[in-house]
């Protein structure tokens, strides 16, 4: 189907809406009475009938896919019925926006919200011509926790295609290549998995060939990875199979702004698909969870539940630019002094007073002074615990720290401050702490009496300037970011941004924010 068929799909779409509201409820509970007498299947072939009794189904029930089907042609409604229908590697049968998805040709961003189907439609098509030779498939998320944790892309991959008896005794088992992450099948065809947490791995990259790139919660890789990525999705001039780039992800990562001039505002391929459009979820289950951020987080509860591309925490005082524009992922500088600064809230995630807005975070931010002036913010410890759970976090965090710094050959100072609240309390806590952390450089740092907003802008031209660096790739930085970037807003934690205020005063120590402000330094 060519992009210029699009449009037209799209209003006979809006039409079949207006004379059924309702038409994604009644497609959802056609295949629910079916998935409850979903049998367990013997072989390959029971597995095809069942997926053909569930298409046959779906497809009569859903005017949405009659009307897509009426704008293709006969070669082209045949190739998904035999690559996905009768495909024994796809366990499932796609519904309305996965469909969409893989008759949607060039570049497409999937998802926009939590729940709508994006892994299980990216193995849809990453399965889907595994019976040519040449096909090749590269699935990529940011870290490799995020690939092989239970429920992610790799994990589901698993479930779908190793150990499967169907498959062993109809000889078409893949096999499963542990060390280099990919799923070789009997025809040859490859699926493979990697992670680009830094740029360098992004560059490993650069001589692949994919048929099919796919770019899982896409949102969070730097623009400068996805270009490079990109690079890999090509094939032979005389090679028949679709060249695809396929984005998943919901708002608010670090290319949030990327990915919403191309694909949101711009004329890129947006699909748009919610937990809502998902006939295969607890949808309260669901909902149960977005009720729990709605209060606590606002901003993420937009982005998950809504999908929300304009609900992004933008500059009361920070501006997110000042951070992403300024990622690192190597210091080429030398460290003068390592400082881990913590800012405690020992209560545990379950306590009955903060159910509202949720409980405070413990944070431990290290941030490195180098010998240029720069800071360089390069790890965040997040954590909900008791008070003893806290100790236990800012020692282990401690030897962590010590061992990483003389295994990178540094001989920079080490220091630990802990946010000191007024009063005999507050240095009760400290004197405690320092019993743990006997013979490290510790002390508890004085809460000035500004307020919390004063002492964040006493470093806005610090930070807008480019002094403050952030290291990239990693899990904590998004939420980092959201944080920040809103602060001062009511019913969001502001944790992370006490911390950091409160390090910069320990490594810069700056009265206020009326000084000229200085250019970054070269």
């Amino acid at each position: 189907m060519t992009i210029a068929s699009l449009p037209r799909v799209q209003e006979e779409i809006n039409q079949i809406l207006e004379i059924r509201p309702l038409i994604k409820e009644e497609v959802q509970n056609e295949l629910r009475d079916i998935l409850k007498e979903k049998p367990d299947f013997q072989s390959v072939d029971e597995l095809v009938d069942w997926k053909i009794q569930v298409w046959e189904k779906q497809y009569e029930t859903d005017y949405r896919i009659q009307a897509l089907f009426h704008c293709l042609d006969d070669d082209e409604i045949e190739n998904f019925y035999d690559t996905v229908i009768l495909n024994p590697y796809i366990p499932v049968v796609p519904f309305w926006n996965q469909i969409l998805l893989l008759f949607t040709p060039g570049s497409t961003l999937y998802g926009g919200a939590r729940g709508g189907g994006k892994t299980e439609a990216s193995l849809i098509g990453a399965l889907q011509y595994v019976e040519f030779q040449q096909w090749k498939v590269g699935i990529f998320r940011l870290t490799y926790p995020d690939l092989s944790v239970p429920g992610a892309i790799m994990d589901r991959a698993k479930d779908w295609l190793k150990d499967n008896p169907l498959l062993e005794d109809a000889g078409l088992a893949p096999h499963w290549n542990s060390s280099e992450k990919i799923f070789i099948f009997p025809s040859g065809s490859k699926i493979m998995f990697g992670h680009v947490q830094h740029e360098k791995d992004a560059d490993k990259y650069q001589g692949s060939e994919f048929h099919l790139l796919i770019l899982d919660e896409a949102v969070q890789f730097t623009v400068n990875k996805i270009t490079k990525l990109k690079g890999s999705n090509r094939k032979q001039f005389n090679d028949p199979l679709p060249l695809r780039k396929w984005y998943t992800g919901n708002p608010g990562g670090v290319s949030h702004d990327y990915f919403k001039e191309l694909f949101i505002d711009g004329s890129g391929n947006f699909i748009d698909s919610k937990y809502s459009d998902n006939p295969y979820l607890d949808h309260k289950a669901y909902e149960a969870v977005f009720e729990e951020i709605k209060d606590s987080d606002p901003i993420l509860y937009r982005q998950w539940k809504l999908g929300d591309w304009n609900a992004i925490p933008e500059g009361k005082i920070l501006k997110r630019a000042w951070f992403t524009d300024r990622l690192y992922t190597v210091i080429t500088e030398r460290i003068i002094k390592w400082l881990r600064f913590w800012d405690l809230a020992a209560t545990k995630a379950d306590d009955d007073h903060s159910i509202r807005g949720g409980s405070d975070w413990t944070v431990g931010m290290l941030l490195g002074l180098s010998d240029h002036g720069r800071v360089y913010l390069d790890d965040i410890v997040r954590s909900r615990k008791d008070p003893d759970g806290v100790v236990e976090e800012i020692v282990s965090t401690a030897k962590k720290d010590l061992v990483n710094i003389q295994e990178s050959g540094s001989n920079a100072k080490y220091l630990i401050r802990v946010e000191q609240e007024g009063g005999s309390s507050g240095k009760i806590v400290i004197s405690y702490l320092a019993k743990d952390l006997a013979g490290y450089d510790f002390d508890g740092e004085t809460v000035p009496r500004k307020s919390k907003i004063d002492r964040a802008r006493a470093f806005v031209s610090f930070i807008k300037y480019g002094h403050l660096k952030v290291r990239d790739g990693e899990s904590w930085l998004t939420t980092f970011l959201n944080e920040v970037t809103v602060f001062p807003t009511k019913g969001i934690h502001d944790d992370q941004m006490d911390a950091l205020s409160g390090g910069l005063k320990v490594l810069i120590p700056i009265e206020d924010d009326t000084r000229e402000a200085i250019p970054a330094f070269g």
